[in-house]
């Protein structure tokens, strides 16, 4: 999720500000081409839903039933419904502006116009109350969290913070001038000031800002999410990584998008960007490096919501969705982009990239590739394998600036590798899981759900965090797998054999044949349990569901409450007409007698 699974907080966008943004002084105008090394156009890009919006659709907010967007000019915003792909209904909002968020049972609408945040009923789709606090700029944002919205309500430096359940004002907030934006996330208010060029923190506890963190130049949009929290930078057009942990600016990324307007996003293992005539570009949050970047027209808003990425494009008025993991089947990233580079002689410096692959399959050649980046590497490469206790060596061989290996293994699990030279020297040893779902379902033979589904958002479970099984979180999830409850004897895993096992639980969810969820602590520290919700292996069953906790998990009484939320979860949003819960509503003997699915 989330999607990663994150917080989703809806952070503003837009469109070009009348108004002028005060910038530090450059020396010349930054131009604007983006990163054309891994540009395409938009017509690559091929929606799997497409929705006609009254006016100019701008800013977006993410629902687990629904999506609304405004348009300025018509004063409306639009509901759609992510699951008919239709536009449900249409509020009249007098100039809606500075983001939208859904909380508390409304959605959120801030008003230019009115100097006022509409709040609409999203059962009823009515508005239901009119909130007295403006906002400080047309171009901002709106956010929620402990059980608070929160709106930055002045130019020269505020704040404001509501309270749903009166509608008042419960706190204002001194914050540096000329911010507008605000999101939340990680247990914090976080603010960019576009003038003074940093983000204030607010610990809601005090309403105090405990933190003002510089960032590159004039900061305007937010995103929370992937462990981080973002900027998008007008200035240069740069994004900007902060740890929410140590409250510093850990990375500044060039994604070469200066200018007004544009926004972010984060989620499915990446940071999404739009600008106008950039209207995407993705960013992997591993490497800090745009890895694709769409061009043409468009580029007004965006989201990710659990698989899917959400555009709006006011010239079309219409909003896009596709599926994140689209971007990489239209235009495959390199595969250097996650290599992992060996140090072989021992100098501090890089010899050679090494293919750190996602998953492969049983019966099917796996091609492994490595790339020399010195001579200290050499021309001669072989390639070591032990799969299920059987070792094999296979030679590279020469394909323009790469070499490539070729292994096929007959029986799934892990296949531990290594790339050696000619003269001893190994790189480290890297894992590379198989599917443990149906061979035709992992190939893309058989569909395990429908084409356009986006995975729906998970229940919420207390103070619980659902995020995707994927190696950002490796270390929660190795430690959970040690204190699983169901655990009897010494560890069946090693952590580099876990580390390949999140590598292909995240090519399953990115490519839809598997879904796997690890329950975090609200700080995201540890691992409280799993579910996975897999096609079935077994005839007369559509998927299987299992979920597991740790000792912690269920000393806090886990268990029972995850399992019934999932229940209900799985029958109400997922696409199967017969779900298993193997082990809990058969035992496992009776589930392992049953016969096998038959192929496609």
């Amino acid at each position: 999720m989330l999607l990663a699974l994150t917080v989703l907080v809806p952070v503003a966008a837009q469109q070009p500000a009348p108004a002028p943004v005060v910038q530090a002084p450059a020396a010349a105008p930054v131009p604007k081409p983006g990163v054309p090394a891994v540009q395409h156009p938009m017509a690559a890009i091929v929606p799997d839903a497409e929705y006609p919006i009254i006016g100019s659709p701008d800013w977006l907010a993410m629902g687990e039933n629904q999506v609304w967007t405004n348009s300025r000019a018509a004063d409306l915003v639009s509901r759609m419904d992510p699951y008919t792909n239709e536009t449900v209904a249409t509020v009249p909002v007098r100039n809606p502006c500075s983001g939208l968020i859904i909380a508390e049972g409304t959605l959120w609408a801030p008003s230019c116009a009115e100097k006022v945040v509409y709040r609409i009923d999203t059962t009823t789709n009515m508005v239901v109350a009119k909130v007295p606090v403006s906002p400080a700029h047309n171009e901002g944002g709106i956010a929620y969290g402990a059980g608070s919205v929160w709106l930055p309500s002045d130019p020269k430096g505020e704040v404001t913070r509501i309270d749903p359940a009166t509608n008042g004002v419960a706190a204002r907030i001194t914050v540096a001038p000329g911010s507008f934006t605000a999101v939340f996330g990680y247990g914090r208010v976080w603010v960019s000031s576009t003038e003074k060029h940093l983000v204030s923190v607010i610990h809601p506890a005090t309403n105090a800002v405990i933190a003002e963190i510089p960032v590159d130049t004039a900061p305007r949009f937010m995103a929370v999410g992937e462990g981080y929290v973002w900027t998008l930078n007008q200035g240069r057009g740069s994004v900007t990584k902060i740890d929410p942990h140590t409250m510093t600016a850990v990375a500044t990324i060039e994604v070469g998008v200066p200018g007004g307007g544009g926004d972010i996003a984060a989620g499915e293992g990446a940071v999404w960007v739009t600008a106008r005539d950039i209207p995407v570009s993705r960013i992997d949050v591993a490497t800090e490096r745009v890895t694709h970047q769409f061009v043409g027209p468009g580029g007004d808003a965006i989201r990710v919501l659990h698989g899917s990425v959400w555009l709006s494009n006011g010239r079309w008025s219409n909003v896009w969705r596709f599926q994140a993991s689209k971007l990489l089947h239209t235009v495959p990233e390199s595969w250097t982009v996650r290599a992992k580079r060996a140090d072989l002689d021992g100098d501090g410096a890089a010899d050679l990239l090494v293919e750190d692959l996602p998953v492969w399959f049983p019966g099917q050649p796996t091609t492994f590739r490595v790339r020399p980046l010195s001579s200290a590497a050499g021309t001669s490469f072989v390639l070591r394998t032990t799969l299920n206790g059987t070792s094999a060596e296979v030679p590279f061989v020469r394909d323009g600036d790469d070499y490539r290996a070729a292994f096929t293994g007959s029986e799934p699990r892990w296949i531990h590798y290594q790339a050696c030279t000619a003269t001893g020297r190994c790189a480290e040893e890297l894992v590379v899981a198989s599917p443990t779902t149906p061979l035709d379902v992992a190939l893309g033979k058989t569909a395990f759900t429908p084409p356009a589904f986006a995975a729906p958002r998970p229940p919420v479970v207390g103070a619980f965090v659902w995020n995707i099984l994927e190696p950002t979180i490796l270390a929660p999830d190795y430690q959970a797998l040690l204190d699983r409850t169901d655990r009897t004897g010494p560890p069946s895993i090693t952590l580099a054999q876990d580390y390949g096992e999140l590598k292909r639980h995240e090519w399953e969810f990115q490519h839809h044949t598997a879904f796997a969820y690890g329950i975090l602590s609200a700080d995201r520290q540890t691992e409280l349990g799993c579910v996975y919700i897999n096609p079935s292996t077994k005839a007369g069953y559509d998927a299987t569901v299992r979920l597991w906790v740790t000792r912690q998990g269920a000393e806090a009484g886990l268990d029972p409450v995850l399992e019934k939320a999932v229940r209900a979860w799985v029958k109400a949003r997922w696409p199967f007409t017969t779900v298993a819960f193997p082990g809990r509503d058969m035992p496992m003997t009776e589930w392992n007698a049953l016969p096998a699915r038959s192929a496609s």
